[in-house]
């Protein structure tokens, strides 16, 4: 196995490679001087070039040409082996020189797109988010013809690997159908319920301590992580640096809180990787999907639960001081409370969905030539009316230029979270079966055995199987929206489940 093994050493220096440019990338977003912001481009833009130059060299042919001969490879080298042809077939295609300027293009766009969204900038941010995508357009086109695909479903297998428009769309539809009565039947519930608003201010430093210590409690390592400030919330680094970021308004300490919850629920993922393959792409994730049912599983099905309110209502106490709005029953209300809105990142777990889905239905759009980036914030205010009932007319900070994803180059991405949260739904519901008393358990802060019921039936597989076959695997069945609907119907008091 000399080729494999020593394929397997070049792909554990270029994992090195991807940490340092994953940890610039934090720098970039975190601490880096704004005086600093071309330079940064460009050095990533040539770290980018360089690595690629190395994955694309004969060499990697050579040794995966003789890798393919050999004999003897476990089922792990055997997925990693098959992970790395798909890797290097899909950059061979790419040259250095569009590598290195759609990573620049990217970086310039989203560093634009953080000053210019805040004054509604459209006509201004148009040309960086031009340049941008005609970059991943041109990528997904060269990729589409070494895979014969189409162009934007190349795109969802680098997010969503195993998922295309043809089952997608289906999956997609069933909520299209299901959604818009439950929405209906909970807003006009939930307008009879009382709620009290929490009188802030919130100091930062407490809604840093309150973070800090729910983070504890959910078993993150601080060895190996740390909390930051972002103007977008992410999870980056690696398996053994894992960096997760929130942000702070001092009127209100809900947004802050979900966005941690949801990043740790990442950076758990991260940290519980087997750590014998973390430099290998089958210990690695390699599928949105999986990563971000980790989050969701968190922040949706844990982190905004009974059981866990109960857990949160001392800490809130510890940190803001006792107020008429801690009670149990009315931060439950407060998390779970459904409306239509405008931002994504603060939207109800009911109304998300829809969400994702216009913004996929405008991905589509966008690639098979039907809308043009000029026309967006009018197609964007024709599908939040649509799906939301609200326009954003006028209004792009909050509609077309609210996202990072595409200013960053990320197209094909979005579909992820809702078919992550679809997955979130049914390990959830299997992880209950296997714990009956994890609600008790998670009231009393002892959140062990839900960390250690991940690692064992989700973490530790990490890349190894394909979202359809881990699904089998650990719940019995293929993806299934049932599972969702049913959570809904459950936490809403809808019926019967």
């Amino acid at each position: 196995m000399k080729h494999y093994l020593q394929l397997k050493k070049l792909f554990e220096r270029i994992s090195h490679l991807h940490y340092i440019e994953r940890i610039l990338m934090w720098d970039e977003a975190v601490m880096m001087p704004e005086g600093a912001e071309q330079s940064r481009a460009n050095a990533i833009a040539t770290l980018n070039r360089s690595t690629q130059a190395i994955l694309t060299s004969k060499k990697v042919k050579t040794l995966l040409e003789g890798a393919k001969q050999e004999e003897g490879l476990s089922a792990w080298d055997s997925m990693n082996l098959q992970k790395i042809e798909k890797i290097y077939r899909r950059a061979t295609c790419i040259p250095l020189a569009l590598t290195e300027k759609s990573t620049k293009s990217a970086l310039t766009c989203e560093q634009a797109w953080r000053k210019l969204r805040p004054t509604n900038n459209w006509k201004k941010f148009l040309p960086y988010l031009e340049e941008t995508f005609q970059c991943a357009k041109e990528k997904a086109e060269r990729q589409a013809d070494v895979f014969q695909l189409n162009p934007y479903d190349v795109l969802l297998d680098i997010y969503v690997p195993g998922f295309n428009q043809a089952n997608i769309g289906p999956i997609f539809t069933q909520l299209k159908n299901a959604l818009p009565a439950l929405i209906q039947h909970i807003t006009h519930k939930q307008m009879h319920e009382p709620i009290q608003i929490p009188q802030g201010p919130f100091a930062i430093s407490q809604q840093k301590a309150l973070g800090i210590a729910v983070m504890s409690a959910l078993q993150f390592d601080f060895q190996r992580g740390r909390l930051d400030v972002s103007h977008h919330p992410f999870c980056s680094g690696s398996p053994m640096d894992v960096r997760i970021t929130t942000r702070y308004r001092e009127d209100e300490f809900i947004t802050s809180l979900c966005g941690i919850c949801h990043e740790t629920g990442h950076a758990l993922y991260e940290q519980g990787l087997p750590s014998q393959w973390i430099d290998q792409p089958v210990g690695q994730i390699d599928s949105m999907a999986m990563h971000e049912s980790q989050s969701l599983l968190l922040e949706m099905q844990v982190c905004r639960s009974h059981a866990f309110i109960a857990f949160l209502v001392p800490l809130l106490e510890k940190e803001f001081g006792k107020q008429p709005a801690f009670t149990q029953e009315n931060v439950f209300s407060l998390v779970t409370r459904v409306k239509p809105s405008f931002i994504r990142v603060d939207a109800d777990e009911v109304t998300y969905p829809l969400h994702i889905i216009l913004r996929y239905e405008i991905e589509k759009g966008l690639f098979s030539g039907d809308f043009k980036l000029i026309d967006l914030p009018t197609i964007w205010d024709e599908f939040m009316t649509k799906y939301l009932g609200l326009s954003t007319k006028n209004n792009d900070k909050d509609g077309v230029m609210q996202d990072v994803h595409w200013p960053s180059g990320a197209f094909g991405y979005f579909p992820a979270y809702t078919l992550g949260r679809l997955i979130s739904a049914q390990l959830f519901a299997t992880l209950n079966k296997a714990n009956p008393m994890l609600d008790k358990n998670i009231k009393e802060g002892d959140f062990q055995p839900l960390i250690r019921w991940l690692k064992e039936n989700v973490y530790c597989y990490a890349a190894s199987l394909s979202t359809h076959d881990f699904l089998q695997k650990v719940t019995g069945h293929s993806l299934d929206t049932t599972y969702f609907i049913n959570h809904v119907k459950q936490r809403y008091g809808i019926g019967n489940s």
